[in-house]
């Protein structure tokens, strides 16, 4: 099954599509020549990618009263042929630590949960080639053992700690799009020094920084 959370990168796929193939024709002046020679000359692509998460999020596996800040990152690399579509040699993973602020219950004037372990929200574990031009992840997210109030502020019942493991495809963003017009603002775009392109949507922010190889 995929990861609900990554159905933000359907979105992603969606969002590149619109920009280089749909809309208003793109006037000549637009496009950057110089970068898009620069990338039609490349066969092979180095990606450093990072994902960072930050929003308010359920961090325990029941009900929907333990919310809390969460913020999380994750590093990727990876050699891409942007011919084939295919990876060349290995990927590397580094995850970071999942960070959280005040827990809180969910409804107003409850008392919050208490945890018993470390909550992780998203520890990357794999990264393949997919589908379609994509790679595929295996992405584990880790709910603590807790103690959940019950009925607002009467006693506490044990909640058991769990661990989820699911799928998700990551997009690979063509080069070209540095060299297209990106609208400021939009859930795409392209860093002021021109050489990432950024994806924000439902708390993460993908930031994919390609470097040619050959």
């Amino acid at each position: 099954m995929k990861i609900r959370l990554w159905r933000t990168l359907d979105a992603f796929a969606a969002v590149v599509a619109a920009t280089l193939f749909i809309g208003a024709p793109v006037a000549a002046a637009e496009i950057n020549a110089e970068v898009m020679q620069k990338w039609a000359t490349v066969t092979v692509v180095h990606y450093a990618v990072t994902g960072d998460y930050s929003a308010d999020t359920l961090i325990v596996n029941a009900g929907t009263n333990g919310y809390a800040p969460v913020k999380d990152r994750v590093e990727m690399s990876f050699d891409w042929d942007q011919t084939e579509a295919k990876l060349v040699g290995e990927p590397t993973i580094k995850n970071l630590p999942t960070e959280i602020g005040a827990l809180r219950n969910g409804a107003s004037g409850c008392r919050a949960p208490v945890l018993n372990g470390k909550y992780e929200h998203f520890t990357l574990l794999s990264l393949k080639e997919g589908l379609g031009g994509q790679l595929a992840m295996s992405v584990r997210s880790d709910y603590p053992a807790a103690a959940m109030p019950v009925a607002c502020t009467g006693g506490s019942e044990s909640v058991p700690a769990r661990s989820t493991t699911e799928s998700a495809d990551l997009p690979v963003p063509g080069t070209m799009i540095l060299a297209m017009p990106v609208e400021p603002g939009g859930q795409l775009t392209v860093s002021s020094d021109g050489k990432s392109m950024i994806f924000v949507n439902k708390g993460w922010t993908w930031t994919y920084t390609p470097t040619p190889v050959r």
